[in-house]
């Protein structure tokens, strides 16, 4: 395989990854995914808003349609949005990712079952000089790769490197663009034999089961669902426990069969900067994810776009490295301060015990807030409404 004809090598095919590949329109890419297959293992609860599909291209794969949620507390419950409105889509990853992967293809390589490890070309010049001299023509380039496939090692060094290798993205890592933020491990079963209103998602605070986030159950059509959580530790464990022990869910899910299992990672918090030197990161790897659902599809789309279109006129018109950088800028003016406003409101909800949640469901019902959430909520932007909730609330 001739690696050096490649441009841009994308570590990590995704849908984050693909879609970046996609929008670099006139230059040899390589997508380098190190499963067997795109879209396995599943990683992700599947639900995404009428904006995310629309912004992932509109991929195949839908198998529900979701008009709202009932939401649960301790001892009250919401339901949100009416029968009327189609509000999200359930898919079968599998089925998206392998879609979106075949359109990237018109566009990219892809190379399976292949490992890309970064190399900093700083210690090439501290080590070997003469190695160092070797790479002197690109010495702007701060950063090669080594790529593992089929027991063989290759040394390339493309003009972009992009990272969409996940939530604790090794790439991201060996460059030093990792920062201390919240990383939760997500457990999720595939459940057939349930008998619930396919309609609605479920979505459970409850800190008995799960103290860091929310427990959801999300139908896949009739008879079938997700029912997952994320928390710190022992995720499977207290799954199980919400399944057999809520007395909600222990009713919804009593006659249900587990078919699949899944874990996944769950980045809460954004790097202070995704680009160093020929180095960019998108989607999980660099934190573009909402901090109060976890969803990290429609803004890693959004970003993989404007990562792509950034990179096509960096190789265009030949500008120096420091124009990747209007990647950084532009994806924190499109999404950055909606992650902000959502991480302040996850450090307050963290610090609300079951009364306190108990309290803020019973203030929404008893001032008929709930018409106002299902005209106003927006579920890739919930900062706007719940800023305004909040402050009700508290005064």
């Amino acid at each position: 395989m001739d690696f050096e004809k490649y441009d841009v090598v994308i570590i990590g095919g995704g849908p984050a990854g693909c879609i970046a590949g996609e929008h670099i329109k006139h230059h040899n890419v390589l997508i380098i995914e190190e499963h067997q297959s795109i879209g396995a293992p599943l990683q992700c609860a599947g639900l995404i808003s009428k904006k995310g599909v629309k912004e992932l291209g509109n991929p195949k794969g839908i198998v529900n349609k979701i008009k709202g949620a009932y939401i649960y507390s301790k001892n009250n419950t919401l339901k949100i949005g009416d029968d009327d409105e189609i509000r999200a889509y359930v898919f079968e990853r599998k089925v998206m990712d392998k879609d979106i992967a075949i359109r990237a293809s018109k566009k990219a390589d892809f190379l399976l079952k292949a490992y890309g490890r970064l190399i900093d070309n700083n210690l090439n010049k501290k080590k070997n000089l003469l190695n160092f001299k070797t790479f002197s023509k690109n010495r702007d380039l701060k950063y090669r790769l080594s790529i593992h496939h089929l027991g063989e090692t290759y040394t390339i060094c493309p003009k972009v490197i992009i990272g969409a290798d996940g939530a604790r993205s090794n790439i991201g890592k060996s460059a030093g663009l990792s920062i201390n933020r919240e990383i939760l491990s997500g457990a999720q079963l595939e459940m057939v034999n349930v008998n619930i209103d396919d309609d609605f998602v479920y979505v459970f605070f409850d800190r008995t089961f799960c103290k860091d986030f929310f427990i959801w159950i999300i139908p896949m059509g009739k008879d079938r669902v997700r029912v997952g959580l994320c928390n710190s530790s022992n995720t499977y464990k207290k799954l199980l426990n919400f399944i057999n022990n809520h007395p909600i869910a222990s009713k919804i899910l009593k006659n249900a069969v587990p078919v699949e299992f899944s874990v996944g990672t769950l980045p809460i918090g954004y790097l202070k900067t995704t680009v160093k030197n020929n180095l960019m990161l998108v989607g999980d790897a660099a934190g573009q994810v909402k901090p109060l659902s976890g969803g990290g599809l429609y803004y890693g789309a959004k970003c993989a776009k404007i990562c792509g279109k950034i990179i096509d006129e960096y190789l265009a018109n030949n500008y120096g490295l420091s124009y990747l950088k209007n990647y950084d800028k532009l994806w924190k003016k499109d999404i950055g301060n909606e992650i902000k406003a959502g991480l302040r409101f996850r450090t307050l909800i963290k610090k609300m015990d079951d009364k306190k949640i108990d309290k803020l469901l019973e203030f929404i019902i008893k001032n008929n807030l709930v018409e106002h959430i299902t005209k106003k909520g927006d579920m890739d932007n919930p900062s706007i409404i719940l800023k305004d909730l909040f402050k009700k609330f508290l005064n």
